[in-house]
C-alpha cells in the first residue's frame, strides 16, 4: 500500500523511485524560489548541500539542475513535502529519517537567508520565504518555533 501511493507520486513528480534522496532538497528549492527569484548564491549553496550530503544519481542531479533553473508548482512542492514525511514516517529501507526533518528545515531557513548583500544575517529572510518556510515546517510536522528574522524583529 505505502510503496504503491509513493510510487505513483514519485510518477507524477517525475521521479524514479531510487532518487527519492532529491526530494530532500525540495524544501531549500522551494524556499529559494519563494521570493521570486534564484540568486546564484543560493544555487551555490543548494547545489553544495547536495554534494556534501547526497550522492545523487545523474536523474536526480538531473532533476536538481531542473529546479534550481526553474521554480516547481506550489502543488508539485506539496505533493513532494507529503512524500518527504510519508517516507520519514515509513517502515522500509528509504534513508529518510524522521529526525533529519529539522535538520532539513534548518537548512531552508539559511538558504532564505542567503543572498548576496546580506549573506547570512537573519533580517535578509524576505516574508515569502518565512511563510514557505512556516509551510514546510507545517507540511513535514515539524515545531518550527520563529525564524531568527521574525525573533530578532520582534527585539526591535
Amino acid at each position: 500500500m505505502q510503496r504503491d501511493h509513493l510510487r505513483r507520486s514519485f510518477r507524477r513528480l517525475g521521479l524514479m523511485p531510487a532518487d527519492y534522496k532529491v526530494l530532500k532538497l525540495l524544501p531549500l528549492i522551494y524556499v529559494a524560489w519563494a521570493d521570486g527569484k534564484m540568486e546564484s548564491i543560493e544555487k551555490e549553496r543548494i547545489h553544495s548541500y547536495a554534494a556534501r550530503h547526497y550522492d545523487l544519481s545523474a536523474s536526480g542531479v538531473a532533476m536538481l539542475r531542473t529546479w534550481l533553473n526553474q521554480p516547481p508548482a506550489h502543488s508539485y512542492v506539496a505533493e513532494a513535502l507529503r512524500d518527504i514525511y510519508f517516507l520519514a514516517r515509513a517502515r522500509d529501507d528509504m534513508e529518510v529519517d524522521f529526525s533529519e526533518l529539522p535538520a532539513l528545515l534548518s537548512y531552508a531557513e539559511g538558504v532564505a537567508r542567503t543572498t548576496a548583500e546580506a549573506l547570512d544575517q537573519p533580517t535578509a529572510v524576505a516574508p515569502e520565504e518565512d511563510e514557505a518556510l512556516e509551510e514546510i515546517a507545517r507540511e513535514l510536522h515539524i515545531d518550527h518555533g520563529k525564524s531568527w528574522a521574525k525573533l530578532l524583529k520582534e527585539l526591535n
